[in-house]
Formats: C-alpha cells, structure tokens, sequence
C-alpha cells in the first residue's frame, strides 16, 4: 500500500529536525524546532500503524534502497553477488513500536523544554536526543541485519553525546566512559553476528530467488535468516549444522542483554542515572527495550538455537530478582528508577524465553510507556525536593498530588497489575516450546519460582518507592525550605498526565482473553496486543491462566505488605536494622558489579594511557615540526611579498600560458607551424 510509505517519515523527520535546528538563532527556538519534528515523527507513525491495524494479516511492507553493492571473487564461502540495503519494513511488530518510541520521544522532549531551561546543553540535547529518535525508530523499522546494526551502533554513539551533557563534571565523564564500554561491548557481540550471519548463509541467500523488485536475495534480510535456520536443522546449508546456529544464538544474546540492561550490564543505566534525568528517560524508554526487540527480530534463530530459550529466560528471571534486589537498597532515586526499568525488561526475556513470543514483546512494549512515567515523575520529584536522595523526601501526597498520583500508577502497573509478571509466569506454566514439543517440568518450575520472586521484590521496590515519597511529612534539612515545596508547573505535568493516561491503555490493550474487536459488519483483530504482534502464521491461543493470574495477585500483595511493614515512615528503626544487614549492603553495593567493571576498565585505561603518551611523544612532535616547517616556508616567502615580485610573477605566468597556447596550436594543426 502505497500510505506505507510514510514509514520513511518516521526516522528521517527527526533527524530533519535536528539538521534544522542547527541554523536556529535561539537555543529555545532550536528546541521546540526539534519537538515539531518529533511530533509530525509520532503522527507518521500514528498513521502507519492505525493503516496497519486494519490490515493485520496483510503481508509485512517492504521498501529497499541499496547501500552498496559487491561481487566477490568466486569461492565456497561467500555470496558471489552481495548488495547491502537499507530501508523501511512495516509489519505489526515495527508499526507497534515505532509508534510506542516516538510517542517517548515526543513526550520526554516537550518536558526537556520546559525541564532543562537555562541547564548546560540544552540545545545539544535536543539535537541528540533527534537525532537518537532517527536511530531508535530507523532500529525497529529495519528490514535487515545490516540495516539495524547501523541504526544500532547509531544510538549508541547518540546516547553518549547525551551522556556527555556535563563533560565538564569528573563523575559524568567517568560513568559516561564506564556506560559506553559496556553498550560498545553488545555492539560488538552484534557486529559478531552480523558477519557469522553473512559467513554460514551468504551462499544460501545467493540460491533463493530473489523477491520482487530485487536482483538477489539479500543475506541480512530476517525472512532468508529464518530460511537458513529451518534449512540447516535440515542439513540443507554447507558447512553449518546447530552448532552454528547456538553460536549465532549466543552472540545475538549477548548483545540482546548487554542493550536490555540486564544483570550484571545493568551498569550502563545506572550509570546513566548520573546524568540529567531526560536523558535516562530515553536511555530506559527508547533504548534498553531495543534488546528484546532484536530478539524478537530473530527469534527463529534463538528458538532452534539448542537450550538457547530456557537459558535466556533463566537470565531474564534471574536478572529481575538481582536488579530490584539492587533497587530497594539504593537511596538515589534515578538509580531505583533504572533498577526497576531492568527489572520490567527482564520479565520480558523471561516470557520470551519460555516460548511466549507476543507476551514477552508485549512486555517490552508496555514498559517504553511505564519507563517514560516513571522517569517523569521522578524528574519532578527531584527538582521540587532538589535532591537525588529518596530518605530526604516525603510527603509528596499532600504538595505534589498529580506527581504522587503519576507514581501510584506506575506502583501500580511495575508491582503486577502492568501483567508483565503474569505474563512471565502464563509463559512458564504453559511451557509451549516454539521449536516444538514442550519444556522440561524442571526448567518450568526453575522459571516459576524465580519469576515469583521476581515479582515480590519488584512490588517491593514499587512500594518502597511510593511509601517513602509521598507518606509522611516533607524532611527537614539544612538549606531547604520544606515549607515551599508545591506541585510543578503545569507544564511539566501536561506530559505526566499524557504519559500517564497512554500507560494505562498500553496495558488495557493487552488484557489477556479479550476477544477481537468488530465494528459492525467488519471484524478487526488487531486491536488486541497478542492478536496483533505474534510469531508464526497465526495469533497463540493466550486465554486467561489462573493460576499465574493467582501467584502474580499473590507476588503483588506480598510484596506491597512487606515494602508496608519494611518502610512505613513509622517503622524507622526496621528500616534501619535492615539496612545495617549484610544483605543489604551487598545489593546496596549492586552486587559489586560496578566495582568488577571498574576493575574490567582498568586495562583498557592503561592502553588509552599509552597511546596518549605515545601521541605526545611521537604524534605531537611530528605534527608540531611539520607546522613549524610551514611557518618557516611562510617566513621564507614573506621575503619576496613585494610590488616588484609581484609583477616579474604575473608577468611570468602570462608568458607561460602564451607558450602554452601555441603549443597547443601548433600540435592540433591550427598554426602556420606544424609538428612532424
């Protein structure tokens, strides 16, 4: 359909309006030029995905351009034809979550405009923070591997100017550079698969037919992936059997959880915490839901890769638990924040992992909504109170109501009525193995029970969050006027209402056992989640599960009473006898991660020292000597910079473009003198 091809606006106008905004006079104007852009993004996508819905089961769109093109030598390895192309791909799956990261997008930068005034590098956010949006969106609308390694490295490369903000500050740069070597880390582990990708299916692709409107079949793309896994669990591909596809698996995995933030790279977001909060907001909203989405992408690799999914979802259970773990025993809010981001993600790979392809995308989904209303709400909460630290808080109820009803929402929606924990656990006990057949009752009841404790300590976590802001009474401390503390304006709580009302109809959206929607005589099934988003030829048949609709109630309400019971500004001294245990010093310290990657930077720092010193000893004197050179031949010209040497040169190039003249004659025959 020729609408489809308004997915090409939803990138590019984003990254149009941060070119844009760089002729802009005003550092205000240049931001609000990027929000314009960003807003027309969302309406693109808006567009796309409502066309879409009414045409769930058409066949995915697909628009290419050709990057570049080769013929290598010919050989058994590699494709005798190659062409490496970017463009737009437009299915359920893209359309969902293009729309889902420019609403994000759009949101978090109409709060920046109003939030950052006056703050250093605002207008560099926003031209990042467009040109990010350009990445994430063009990410989730890639057709092919290639395509979104680009677009993946990409926002990579965004983030970090974001994070970089305040370079001036020692502990910004230091978790900057500490945040970028875990994400260059997945971004290599992707690299990895893209080239073994080429390496085992390159000849593969070259023998397919090429589709309409191409002349070979491209090798990146993820139809001719999923061909050339099916094929080599047939013994239809040269030299690759499931060995290769496990390594392909792995490598995919890494990078999927390095993106995602899951324990131990969890690092990155919490590092990330140190910066201004709207650049979490887009590091948790836009960014980490970015790993489930590659492992949505090539799932057909990870769910015939052998043992891969039970892994992954063990990863993913196991990553829950320590992250909200970590979270409750933080006293900085940004970082609970991203605790708690990683931890929502981390029930996504769980359901994916246990063969529940659209729960655990819908997950992902959910929480670029659930990540946006938390980081706002945080951002009001610190800039009210003036302090990151959440035992200085309180109080909220009574001064800040709509920020305290925008956290009690995303209590609400993170501590089990969000469905990311049921959707967790429905996965596990059906136990569904996409490959075929079913998971072993041992990985199942390993899955449940870690899931479960998953969702109690992330009801902790929430309620924790939600009892210590907004119970009690404003703290009292040096220099703070506790008595002036009221809501924020109300133009910084125009989003949270926004990003407030769109959470709770992401998740209505995904209520299970809702049947399709039919508008009289026509029937559209694509207005339900796991109708609209699957894997396969058909929608899975997800009714309600009791049961795990009973242990994430059962979770929800464990976890809300001991957070109750733990952290009622009551109970001062439970809270304090607990956090004087040594379990909670351990998680406190999030499980000396931070510390091991500081360690792991430390040779990386040593070989960036030499090469400084290297630049100084050598780079730099040879530099310096060629200037001096040129100054010294400057010096020497200037001697002869006189009215009289002027004149013997002009006088000189004129009688050499004479001769010329007359040669050139001459030689063509158009002069009384001929050359022999």
């Amino acid at each position: 359909m020729g609408i489809y091809n308004a997915a090409w606006a939803i990138p590019f106008l984003p990254l149009l309006g941060a070119l844009a905004s760089l002729g802009v006079e005003t550092n205000r104007r240049a931001a609000q030029l990027c929000v314009v852009f960003t807003g027309m993004s969302f309406v693109a996508a808006a567009i796309v995905l409502g066309v879409r819905l009414t045409h769930a089961p058409g066949a995915p769109f697909v628009s290419l351009l050709t990057f570049f093109s080769m013929t290598p030598p010919e050989g058994a390895t590699f494709a005798t034809q190659f062409q490496a192309q970017v463009g737009v791909q437009v299915d359920a799956l893209s359309a969902s979550f293009a729309a889902a990261i420019a609403f994000a997008t759009l949101v978090i930068q109409g709060y920046a405009v109003n939030a950052m005034r006056g703050e250093h590098g605002f207008r560099r956010f926003f031209c990042a923070s467009s040109v990010l949006a350009f990445c994430t969106t063009g990410f989730v609308l890639s057709p092919n591997l290639f395509d979104s390694l680009i677009m993946w490295v990409g926002a990579s490369a965004s983030l970090y100017i974001l994070l970089t903000l305040s370079w001036q500050r020692v502990d910004t740069a230091l978790h900057s550079m500490r945040a970028m070597v875990v994400l260059t880390a997945g971004d290599i582990a992707l690299v990895l698969g893209v080239v073994f990708t080429w390496i085992k299916f390159g000849v593969f692709s070259s023998l397919l037919p090429a589709p309409a409107g191409q002349t070979v079949a491209d090798p990146f793309s993820f139809n001719v992936i999923s061909q050339g896994v099916i094929a080599t669990l047939h013994k239809g591909v040269a030299s690759a059997g499931p060995r290769a596809v496990l390594v392909m698996g792995i490598v995919f995995i890494v990078a999927a959880l390095v993106r995602s933030a899951q324990f131990p790279f969890t690092v990155w977001l919490t590092d990330t915490a140190s910066s201004a909060i709207p650049v979490l907001a887009l590091a948790a909203a836009t960014v980490a839901p970015l790993g489930i989405y590659l492992v949505a992408r090539i799932y057909p690799v990870v769910a015939h890769a052998p043992r891969a999914l039970p892994v992954l979802a063990l990863v993913g259970a196991l990553s829950a638990v320590l992250s909200a773990a970590t979270g409750i025993a933080q006293r900085s809010i940004t970082r609970i924040a991203a605790c708690a981001v990683a931890s929502e993600l981390g029930f996504g790979l769980a359901a994916l992992g246990m063969g529940g392809f659209s729960p655990g995308v819908f997950v992902a989904f959910t929480s670029v909504f659930t990540s946006t209303l938390l980081l706002l709400a945080v951002a009001n909460l610190v800039r009210i109170y003036r302090t990151d630290d959440i035992e200085e808080m309180g109080g909220a109820w009574t001064k800040l109501r709509t920020t305290s009803v925008a956290l009690g929402v995303w209590a609400l929606l993170a501590g089990g009525i969000g469905l990311s924990a049921y959707y967790a656990l429905s996965s596990a006990l059906s136990g569904v193995d996409p490959a075929g057949g079913v998971f072993s009752a041992a990985e199942r009841a390993t899955i449940i029970v870690v899931t479960a404790v998953a969702a109690v300590l992330v009801a902790v976590l929430a309620g924790r969050l939600l009892l210590t802001v907004t119970s009690g009474a404003v703290k009292r401390r040096r220099g703070f006027q506790h008595d002036r503390v009221l809501e924020v304006e109300a133009a910084l709580r125009r989003p949270l209402w926004l990003a407030m009302v769109v959470a709770v109809l992401a998740v209505i959206v995904g209520l299970p056992g809702l049947q399709p929607f039919h508008l009289g005589s026509g029937r559209i099934a694509g207005l339900t989640f796991m109708r609209f988003v699957y894997y396969g030829s058909r929608p899975q048949a997800i009714g309600l599960d009791g049961v795990a609709a009973l242990l994430a109630l059962l979770a929800a309400a464990g976890g809300f009473g001991a957070a109750y019971l733990w952290f009622n500004p009551a109970r001062k001294s439970a809270v304090a006898a607990l956090s004087a245990s040594l379990p909670w010093r351990i998680a406190a310290q999030g499980f000396s991660v931070e510390r091991g990657t500081e360690l792991a930077v430390q040779p990386l720092l040593i070989v960036s020292s030499r090469v400084s010193a290297f630049d100084e000893q050598v780079t730099a004197p040879i530099a310096a000597s060629v200037g001096e050179s040129v100054d010294e031949a400057a010096g020497v010209l200037a001697i002869f910079r006189n009215a009289r040497f002027a004149r013997y040169l002009a006088g000189s190039l004129v009688v050499v473009a004479i001769l010329a003249l007359l040669s050139v004659l001459a030689a063509t025959g158009h002069l009384w003198v001929h050359l022999a």
